[in-house]
């Protein structure tokens, strides 16, 4: 059963016509570490039901007439947006992506965002090892195409092989870029939190 906070973000995302109340999760994330700030091109993985898109292509620069958001998912996303192009695309198949991104001139990424979870079971400990499984198929993009004064925002579970997640990341971007940070719009008893590199 939902607390009132819980009630409170389902209620002002109705309200405010957002697919989900996970919008605000973005937008705590956005206010705090500027993440749409100084973006031209922003991927987003796994962005069913595409609350994090509405928030996006409203938070982008309004006269930004270059602005790219792409967005891949497994699952069909029915809404059209202004500076939005969707593909139904498994992000793991780095073949095809690369072909889209080709198509779409995409060399480099300014934000990559990922609110992506596998399908749970209910099983804390595996839902979380398959979570950070599922963020390890899509690094090769992060690799690839996120600028180097690039940013991004993971959402994983604070389960077995976060910390060691964290310190790949930490690794690879340096440690004082990477942070995490828990939405207070987050259901208090979840374990997710977001991995966010800042510049």
């Amino acid at each position: 059963m939902n607390n009132r906070g819980d009630e409170h973000y389902t209620k002002k995302a109705k309200k405010e016509w957002y697919l989900a109340r996970s919008a605000y999760k973005l937008m705590e994330l956005d206010e705090k570490y500027h993440l749409l700030e100084g973006v031209s091109t922003a991927l987003d993985i796994g962005c069913a039901p595409g609350s994090w898109l509405q928030y996006m292509s409203t938070a982008v620069s309004q006269d930004a007439h270059d602005t790219q958001i792409i967005w891949f998912d497994l699952k069909e996303v029915m809404i059209q947006l202004p500076w939005v192009t969707s593909y139904v695309q498994d992000i793991s198949d780095k073949e095809w992506v690369q072909r889209i991104l080709d198509q779409e001139g995409i060399q480099q990424i300014d934000l990559i965002v990922s609110d992506m979870a596998p399908d749970t079971i209910g099983m804390p400990d595996i839902d979380a090892i398959r979570c950070i499984w599922l963020i390890e198929k899509t690094l090769w993009i992060y690799d690839g195409y996120l600028k180097e004064s690039g940013k991004f925002a993971i959402k994983i579970f604070m389960w077995p092989g976060y910390d060691e997640f964290i310190r790949e990341l930490k690794a690879k971007y340096g440690a004082s870029n990477i942070v995490t940070y828990k939405p207070k719009s987050c259901r208090p008893k979840s374990k997710e939190i977001y991995v966010v590199k800042r510049v």
